[in-house]
């Protein structure tokens, strides 16, 4: 009979600690940008030492990543309204929310410049929180579709990007009041090419 090894268990993650550290990172990118935030400045800000924050994430870009997918995944997806255009409405507009009423927008602003820079965390971001938020959209269009209100050939991913793209777009460059009549000019704009005949 073969023995049964047993293993040690480590020290359990603290939620807490997790907390302190993404509320941390979020702040620092804010105010900052990614450039001027470290793994240090992140640590004394959250009051703690730089391994505790090693032991969780391997690189800034991993603690950036989980940052904003925890970010995402506090976004809830939107219900079965029974109304494809009231729907693509509540996308849009908690884009909106999201970005100009939480910290989101901010950190997002303190990325911009660096996903230029940098290929790894631009690729991370895209897998680990747009895909994300590309797949409520896609079931949003599912809905869509299956009503008779949109084509069937409707692009998700080009949705995805015609629909909030313009929110990160005024976000990043100003000059645009981002509220509900922008939603709307949004929604009705995607909605005269994909609505079906």
């Amino acid at each position: 009979m073969a023995s049964i090894v047993k293993r040690r268990s480590g020290r359990p993650r603290s939620a807490q600690i997790d907390s302190a550290v993404l509320k941390a990172t979020g702040e620092l990118l804010a105010e900052k940008s990614y450039a001027a935030t470290s793994i240090e400045t992140i640590a004394r800000r959250a009051g703690i030492g730089k391994a505790t924050i090693y032991r969780r994430w391997r690189s800034k870009e991993e603690l950036v990543v989980a940052l904003l997918s925890d970010v995402a995944a506090d976004v809830e997806p939107v219900p079965d309204l029974g109304d494809t255009r009231t729907e693509l409405l509540r996308l849009v507009s908690e884009a909106i929310v999201v970005t100009t009423q939480t910290p989101t927008g901010g950190i997002i602003q303190g990325l911009a410049s660096e996903f230029s820079r940098n290929p790894k965390l631009g690729r991370l971001v895209r897998e680990r929180v747009i895909s994300m938020r590309r797949g409520e959209v896609g079931a949003v269009l599912e809905r869509g579709i299956a009503r008779g209100d949109l084509r069937a050939d409707t692009d998700a991913e080009i949705a995805h990007e015609l629909l909030i793209g313009p929110v990160y777009y005024h976000l990043l460059l100003g000059g645009k009041q981002l509220d509900e009549q922008f939603a709307e000019r949004i929604v009705d704009a995607f909605l005269r090419g994909a609505a079906a005949d």
